[in-house]
């Protein structure tokens, strides 16, 4: 399991129940997408969720590993 930070932990999880850990970890492991966001060095991760048919992005801390945020996206286009 990934390192989580205490937002992801306390309101990331707690706002979004149906948000799978293993979804956010298969985000990491083969995203279709990586980006690094210039303001911040945090990394977003998207990944297509058949359940949830949508596209689901993953922000992670700068080490790339430790999980922030998650939520399906409603404008990205692979």
């Amino acid at each position: 399991m990934h390192p989580m930070t205490e937002y992801f932990k306390n309101d990331v999880l707690h706002k979004r129940p149906f948000i799978s850990i293993e979804w956010c970890e298969a985000a990491l492991l083969s995203p279709l997408k990586r980006e690094v966001q210039k303001e911040d060095g945090r990394i977003r991760h998207w990944i297509w969720v058949p359940e949830l048919d949508r596209y689901l992005r993953v922000v992670t801390l700068a080490d790339g590993v430790t999980l922030d945020n998650a939520f399906p996206g409603r404008r990205f286009k692979p």
